[in-house]
């Protein structure tokens, strides 16, 4: 299993250094936008407004549901900063999209400041102030000193795009392992008989293998970046660094218990475990026989736990889905359906260009007689799946779009359109580099055997292909932290 993994390690540890690199450039280099998900979209006081008399309460109110996580995340102060509040803010019983906190009495004339902390029904921490001011006279600079406003990393900052951008590769990379097993592999070594029945056997554990390796690191990946993902909303959410939020145990533990955000990940943990158990019960199926002697290998092994695996990884991709954007936009089901549909078709793509790189690089040292035959082969139903998942991530892609735009104006008035305007300027030379090897697949069958030269065409093709498809990875990274032009 070694000598067949060795190539499969090397790539996941590329593809890890690529993740890090493309997740840093794509945080540094992409349009943010600072402002939030959930708008303030009014508030008694009005925003601004001079009243003649000190008001009982202050009532803000949302444009979707928010959680207020810490009492001291809302508060009203004066122009010295001193509390003009009393009590502690809430979420009132019959409104989820309204914070309320109540006033002293009586408060004098002058600016008074409304500071709030809340986390969006989209996961997303918004900041703000309110300013009001009581009696006649002009407002004064609003008090932040002393808020946790601003503090925290930002959601298109390096650590939150980093963030997803790593869950997002992992559960993609297992989704698009086991499509590639079943529609590309399997299908593949079908249309291929070898000239010898050693050399079926080492493609069938060469294949085993990679798909086990990259099992294994891309499994442990997903919960290692869903860790991290908790860390960095932990911090955005109390408002401190990352660093500190790591060693804060109580911080994030509140944010596991108090937020629909941490019920979500608490739920993809504990379906990642059964994915691991259900994936090692098959690992020990394939690889163990009687007495202890290694089973002979198959084309990918028994339909039942591959089903099962795929159920999970459908259910933990789908909780990413209702977790975001989608979730609040109009016809919320229907757009958390095409966001799911979007990820698994691109994650299939994806994955299949990465692993169509490693079959064409390690399979014909792997198996020297037949090792080009099966690449053609697995070139050329890849091919078919890769046009179909690339027509649904088209297709969904212009439906989301259309979904969180008001208005084609907002494709370049809007941080959020920029990034849809830069997701398809790198469809352009993908388009490009798939037509291309596209026409070489079809030689290749042709030909019949395949010359070196040829195969080593096609996988920098797909190389290329798949360095800026991760591209388009880390801006949809981005994307699912700005505002959505709708708002």
């Amino acid at each position: 299993m070694r000598r067949h993994a060795g190539g499969a390690t090397i790539l996941c540890i590329r593809l890890f250094v690529l993740t890090v690199v493309l997740a840093a450039i794509g945080a540094s280099i992409l349009p943010a936008d600072a402002a939030a998900h959930a708008v303030l979209i009014d508030s008694s006081p009005a925003a601004e407004a001079r009243l003649p008399e000190s008001p009982a309460s202050v009532r803000l109110r949302f444009n979707e549901p928010i959680q207020l996580v810490q009492a001291a995340d809302l508060d009203v102060v004066d122009g010295d900063g001193t509390p003009a509040s009393i009590g502690v803010g809430a979420v009132p019983p019959d409104d989820a999209t309204a914070l309320a906190i109540a006033l002293r009495p009586g408060l004098p004339p002058g600016t008074y400041t409304a500071r709030f902390r809340v986390l969006g029904a989209d996961s997303h921490v918004i900041t703000g102030v309110m300013r009001f001011g009581i009696g006649p006279g002009a407002l004064s600079e609003p008090v932040l000193a002393g808020t946790s406003a601003g503090s925290g990393p930002g959601a298109t900052g390096f650590f939150a795009v980093s963030a997803r951008f790593a869950e997002l590769v992992m559960l993609g990379g297992l989704v698009g392992l086991l499509a590639f097993r079943w529609l590309v592999w399997r299908p593949a070594l079908l249309d291929v008989a070898s000239e010898s029945h050693a050399d079926h056997v080492h493609a069938l554990a060469w294949g085993r293998d990679v798909f086990w390796v990259g099992f294994g690191v891309l499994a442990l990946g997903a919960m290692l970046a869903e860790g991290y993902l908790l860390v960095v909303q932990s911090a955005s959410v109390l408002g401190t660094s990352v660093m500190s939020a790591v060693g804060d145990i109580d911080g994030i533990g509140e944010v596991l218990a108090d937020t629909r955000f941490g019920t979500l990940i608490q739920t993809r943990a504990i379906l990642l475990f059964l994915l691991f158990a259900v994936g090692s019960w098959q690992f020990l199926a394939e690889y163990g026989g009687r007495n202890g002697g290694s089973r002979e290998p198959t084309a990918a092994g028994k339909p039942l736990p591959a089903l099962l695996m795929a159920a999970l990884l459908g259910t933990i991709l789908w909780q990413v889905s209702a977790q975001g954007h989608a979730s609040q936009a109009p016809l919320p089901l229907l757009q958390t359906g095409l966001h799911f549909a979007h990820m698994v078709a691109v994650a299939v793509w994806i994955g299949g260009l990465a692993l169509v790189g490693l079959t064409l690089w390690q399979l014909p040292r792997a198996v020297p007689n037949g090792g080009r035959e099966l690449g053609t082969a697995v070139l050329a139903h890849l091919s078919r799946v890769a046009l179909l998942a690339v027509g649904v991530a088209v297709a969904t892609g212009i439906a989301r779009a259309s979904g969180q735009l008001s208005d084609p104006a907002d494709l370049w008035e809007t941080a959020y359109g920029r990034s849809i305007v830069i997701k398809i300027a790198l469809l352009s030379p993908i388009a490009f580099l798939a037509l291309r090897n596209r026409r070489l697949v079809t030689s290749l069958r042709v030909l019949g055997r395949p010359n070196a030269a040829a195969l080593v065409m096609v996988r920098r093709g797909a190389g290329a292909e798949l360095a800026i498809s991760l591209a388009i990875v880390v801006v949809a990274s981005l994307l699912t932290a700005q505002v959505p032009g709708r708002l």
